[in-house]
């Protein structure tokens, strides 16, 4: 089928409203006939509301609200909307202000006393007949220009009649379905409006397309030669209306549903809509209609494809970039806008509270079933059965996600080690700051030690090159501290040269250099720095093994103790001072003994301080074993590696903000602490620090079943009447209810394939065609598809 067929042969669901729009009186016309029962259509299909209009008057029109003003033929006239009234100019003259509304009538009602109206949305002028008259609606409290067409009945027709059938098919053999349709046509119109003259109907098809004055070969620039067809069909029909005798014996007029195609079954209104017709009350077989789909409409089986970029214990990070398979399919549009409107419904079916399209994923479609009229074949009932996952809105229009156990995860990782420090900054602190902390990179110690100090500057630890700041680090410091500020630089210049000074004196910022003679001496210094007296402080290990102490650095931020970096098997000398100097009196050692030997442990109890060890017998047993004595009661957990730590090392102070702890893990995923993880808390936010190569999606995954922090997949099923399926996604897009689902197991997709083109009620368009090129009658064609009518004629009914 062409597309120009196509845009002939529209699905038309007719829907019963009545729309008033103005409220201005209109005239009471006395008619004897149909050429003078008068309809009043509002122009909205191709012109419809705007803030202004064009007219040019091409025979004799009068300004009704102002005879005294002279409209030119061939003038163009410019309505404007000024004050909440309408204006009325030619060229840049005003002609007349301050009305309400605006009537174009024809001196004398004749095909040669037209106006073309353009709406200035678009260079297209519009011929129409019969009286114009503007008036003032309101949409979305702005206010516009809206005409509304006064014409005679059998002109109305001659204007429907090319935009309901192909007019060419008069070419065809088809007059007689063109003279059917007319007195269809006329039969609907005259049903709703015989002894309702203030109904308003449109032009579209919630009555009937109205294509305006497009068949006059004399006089209408929009003729087309093929229309003459159509406008033969209502000449030939003039008056024509179908007729019913109702139970009570009294005179019934038939309101004519018809449609393009029922592809080769009738349909019963009260299976496709509540109610039944007493003029349409039989199925049948319609073998002169025969049109098909040109094309199925697709739903993919599986929505989401899995890729290495959908994590799905950080859903942030790929929801708003990543769509479902079904808007991927470039060669199937419709298939594209009925998946948008499907997810329209899901959405209302899972009772979603953020109703918004991108507010669900849906990963699978899981099946489609059916149940069907067993006098049609069409689909009685349909039901869709997907998997899915949410996303909501907190009141401050942040974006939470649902997750398994409830807890939301978020991965903070960048691409270097440095990048990572710099998210874990950005998601834990705001605003402009005084100060900022900087530890080395390679060899994070001296950071660990500083995160006591961070926390009390309220400000996170970020991580340096030896020689130069990274360049994430640089944009981070210049968005937030303030011109100025000062920098902590933790260790000697060995660990951050003189050259990082250099590069933050440039930025404007001063410095403020922690360090020692050893790593001991510079984690002393950061603790004098903190400040205060201590009851109990820290021992952790200085070597590569200083997963200990980042275990152990949330708390001691969070409480202000501090943590001494231990070298070797002897306490030095400025340690004892320091104990001594800041009232400790427990010495927390981090670890076992190859870690803070046994032999400062005895040097510590010699010198009368208490000692505690917290250790196991690996990394995570070590790590396990702090959070167990040394509780954080925040609502937070935040993972790291236990053996690539120098991620999670920037996640100290964030921890310390959140006033939880950090549990550091073996990469291995079948290596989880599962005893420990039973026992956990459930935490309502998971941090993950590191990217992939520290904490992997497997890890996470693992995890979940424990601690929650991947997407929770819900799933649900909704049924809807083949009628409403198709209300839902467009008569366009499902051309009616008479298909069938397959399950395509080869492209992994379910397709809806049938024939048909809209409601299949009454009339088939395609059928009528059919029926008049087998020499079938006008009358015989509207006999077969409404059962028990007259065709009388309409004159003798006008009220």
């Amino acid at each position: 089928m062409s597309n120009l067929l196509l845009k002939w042969i529209l699905s038309i669901t007719l829907i019963f409203t009545i729309l008033h729009i103005f409220n201005f009186s209109t005239p009471v016309y006395a008619a004897s006939d149909t050429e003078n029962f008068i309809v009043k259509v509002k122009l909205t299909n191709n012109l419809g509301p705007s803030k202004t209009y064009q007219f040019i008057p091409k025979g004799d029109t009068v300004l009704k609200e102002d005879t005294n003003i002279v409209l030119k033929k061939d003038m163009t006239y410019k309505l404007a909307i000024q004050n909440s009234k309408i204006a009325l100019y030619e060229g840049s003259k005003l002609l007349k202000n301050n009305l309400t509304i605006l009537t174009l009538e024809p001196k004398v009602y004749a095909n040669e006393n037209f106006v073309l109206l353009e709406n200035m949305k678009s260079t297209i002028k519009r011929p129409h007949i019969g009286t114009i008259i503007f008036g003032l609606t309101t949409i979305s409290n702005s206010q516009y220009l809206q005409p509304i067409n006064h014409l005679g009945f059998e002109d109305y027709l001659k204007g429907v009649l090319p935009g309901e059938m192909p007019a060419s098919w008069g070419t065809t053999g088809g007059q007689q379905a063109l003279r059917a349709q007319a007195v269809a046509a006329r039969s609907y119109i005259f049903a709703k409006m015989n002894g309702n003259s203030q109904l308003e109907i449109d032009d579209t098809i919630n009555f009937q397309v109205y294509q305006g004055f497009v068949w006059d070969a004399e006089h209408s620039p929009n003729y087309v030669s093929a229309n003459q067809y159509t406008t033969s069909a209502v000449d030939s029909t003039k008056g024509m209306i179908m007729t019913y005798q109702k139970s009570n014996g009294s005179k019934g007029f038939v309101t004519a549903f018809f449609s393009a195609s029922n592809g080769g079954q009738t349909e019963l209104p009260q299976q496709y809509w509540s109610s039944g017709l007493p003029y349409i009350n039989t199925s049948q077989n319609d073998p002169y209609d025969q049109y098909k789909w040109t094309a199925p409409l697709q739903f993919k089986k599986q929505q989401l494809t899995i890729t290495d970029d959908i994590d799905f214990t950080n859903p942030a990070s790929w929801w708003s970039t990543t769509s479902e398979n079904n808007y991927l399919l470039e060669n199937a549009p419709k298939s594209v806008t009925a998946f948008s409107k499907f997810k329209l419904q899901a959405l209302k079916e899972a009772k979603a509270i953020d109703a918004t399209i991108e507010s669900i994923k849906i990963d699978s479609i899981n099946s489609i079933n059916t149940t069907e009229y067993t006098n049609t074949g069409k689909v009685q009932d349909i039901t869709f059965n997907l998997s899915y996952f949410a996303r909501n809105t907190n009141l401050d229009n942040s974006l939470y996600y649902s997750m398994e156990l409830g807890a939301q995860s978020e991965t903070l990782a960048g691409v270097s080690r440095y990048d990572t420090a710099v998210e874990i900054a950005r998601r834990g602190w705001t605003g402009k700051r005084d100060h900022a902390v900087l530890g080395r990179g390679d060899l994070p110690v001296d950071a660990l030690a500083g995160s006591v100090l961070a926390y009390k500057l309220d400000t996170p630890v970020l991580l340096t090159r030896t020689s130069s700041l990274p360049a994430s680090v640089k944009d981070y410091l210049k968005e937030t501290l303030n011109p100025g500020a000062t920098v902590y630089i933790l260790g000697g210049t060995i660990a951050i040269s003189p050259a990082v000074e250099t590069e933050l004196k440039q930025m404007g910022y001063k410095f403020k250099r922690v360090a020692g003679k050893s790593r001991t001496d510079t984690s002393l210094e950061i603790a004098k720095i903190v400040g205060g007296t201590t009851n109990s402080v820290f021992f952790a290990t200085g070597n590569e093994k200083s997963s200990d102490a980042l275990s152990i650095s949330p708390y001691a931020a969070r409480n202000q103790m501090p943590i001494i970096i231990q070298q070797g098997t002897k306490l030095s000398q400025a340690t004892a001072d320091y104990l001594k100097s800041s009232g400790t009196t427990t010495a927390n050692l981090i670890g076992g003994a190859d870690v803070v030997s046994s032999g400062v442990e005895t040097t510590l109890k010699k010198a009368g301080y208490a000692t505690d060890r917290t250790f196991g017998t690996s990394r995570v047993d070590t790590s396990i074993a702090i959070n167990k004595k040394f509780v954080m009661p925040g609502d937070s957990l935040a993972i790291g590696n236990a053996y690539s730590f120098v991620d999670a090392l920037a996640g100290s102070v964030l921890s310390a903000k959140k006033n939880s702890p950090i549990l550091l893990l073996h990469p291995d995923p079948n290596k989880l602490p599962v005893e420990y993880l039973d026992t956990v808390k459930q935490p309502k936010t998971l941090f993950y620090l590191g990217g992939e190569s520290v904490v992997s999606k497997d890890m996470k995954y693992s995890l979940s079943k424990y601690i929650g922090g991947t997407l929770k997949k819900f799933t649900t099923e909704f049924k809807l009447t083949g009628p409403q399926l198709r209300y839902l996604l467009g008569g366009t897009v499902l051309m009616s209810t008479d298909f069938k689902v397959k399950n395509d197991t080869v492209n992994k997709e379910f397709s809806l394939n049938g024939t048909g083109y809209g409601h299949g009620i009454g009339m088939s368009q395609y059928g009528a065609y059919g029926r008049s090129k087998a020499g079938k009658t006008a009358e015989e064609i509207l006999e077969f598809y409404y059962q028990g009518i007259s065709i009388e004629q309409a004159k003798d009914y006008i009220k």
